[in-house]
């Protein structure tokens, strides 16, 4: 049997604004062309393997 799912905790205080801070810092980065095209490539070899007849 499946253990229970805890509930996420809330952040506050100092973890709130670090977090906060990340999204906002990472929020103007864009994944280079070659990440992106091996993440394409990875994920039409798995629908590949997936594919049902």
């Amino acid at each position: 049997m499946a253990k229970p799912i805890k509930n996420t905790p809330v952040l506050r205080g100092k973890e709130a604004i670090n977090f906060y801070k990340s999204i906002d810092s990472n929020r103007d980065k864009k994944v280079s062309v070659d990440t992106l095209n091996s993440i394409r490539t990875d994920a039409s070899k798995l629908k590949e393997i997936l594919k049902v007849n």
